[in-house]
C-alpha cells in the first residue's frame, strides 16, 4: 500500500503531463501484449522452416505437405496455400509475393506506434520539467524568505523526466525485440517461398510438354 501511494503522490506531483505519459505507458504494455500474442500463434518458427525447405529439397512432397499442414502460423498456412494452388508459374510466382507481403504487413502492425513513444515519451517528460521549473522560478520572489520549496519544485519538475525515460526505455527494447522476430519472420516466408517456387519451376521445366506427348504417342502406335 505504501508503494501504490507514493506512486499516486509522485503522478500527482508531476503535473498535468503526467496524463498523457501514463497514456504512452498503458499504450506500450497494451501493444507489446497484444503483439507478443499475434507473434506467437504467427510464427511458425525457423525448425519448421527447415524442416520443410529439406523435405521439398529431396522431392518429398507429401512429408513436406503433412509437415505444414500440421504446424500453425502464416508461413506454414502460405506453404499449404501455395502447394494446393493451380495455375501457371508466373501467376503462381505474383501469388507468393503479394501473400508474403500481406503476411509481413500484419506482423508489422502497430510497431510504428512503438516508435513513436519511443520519440515522444522523453520530449513530453522534458516538456513537463520545463513547464514545473517555469513555475518554480515565476513564484521564486514570493519564496525568497524559503528558498528550499523552490528546490523542492524543482525536484517535482524532474519527475516527468524520469517516467519519460523509463517509458521511452522500456518501449525501445520491446520495439527491437519484435523487429528481431520480424526480421526472422520475414526471412522464414523468403526461404518458404523461393523454395517451393524453384521446386514447381523445375518440376515444369521437367514435365513434357502436350506437343511432345502427342508425338510420343503417335510413334508408340
Amino acid at each position: 500500500m505504501g508503494i501504490f501511494s507514493a506512486g499516486i503522490e509522485y503522478f500527482v506531483n508531476g503535473g498535468p503531463v503526467m496524463y498523457p505519459l501514463l497514456f504512452c505507458s498503458l499504450a506500450t504494455v497494451s501493444i507489446s501484449v497484444e503483439r507478443w500474442l499475434f507473434f506467437r500463434a504467427g510464427d511458425s518458427g525457423s525448425e519448421f522452416t527447415r524442416d520443410f525447405c529439406s523435405a521439398i529439397e529431396r522431392d518429398d512432397w507429401k512429408t513436406a505437405k503433412g509437415l505444414a499442414e500440421s504446424t500453425h502460423g502464416v508461413v506454414a498456412k502460405l506453404a499449404v496455400t501455395v502447394m494446393t494452388r493451380h495455375g501457371n508459374f508466373e501467376r503462381l510466382e505474383n501469388f507468393v509475393s503479394v501473400r508474403a507481403e500481406r503476411a509481413i504487413d500484419k506482423f508489422e502492425k502497430n510497431l510504428n506506434y512503438l516508435n513513436v513513444i519511443v520519440t515522444l515519451s522523453p520530449v513530453l517528460g522534458l516538456l513537463g520539467t520545463v513547464t514545473g521549473m517555469i513555475g518554480s522560478f515565476h513564484s521564486f520572489n514570493q519564496r525568497m524568505d524559503n528558498p528550499i520549496a523552490v528546490t523542492a519544485g524543482i525536484g517535482e519538475a524532474l519527475i516527468t523526466t524520469v517516467f519519460g525515460l523509463c517509458i521511452s526505455i522500456v518501449s525501445i527494447c520491446m520495439y527491437a525485440y519484435f523487429m528481431r522476430r520480424l526480421k526472422a519472420v520475414s526471412l522464414n516466408i523468403e526461404e518458404v517461398g523461393n523454395t517451393l517456387l524453384e521446386a514447381i519451376a523445375k518440376n515444369l521445366d521437367g514435365e513434357p510438354s502436350h506437343q511432345e506427348t502427342m508425338q510420343r504417342r503417335g510413334t508408340d502406335t
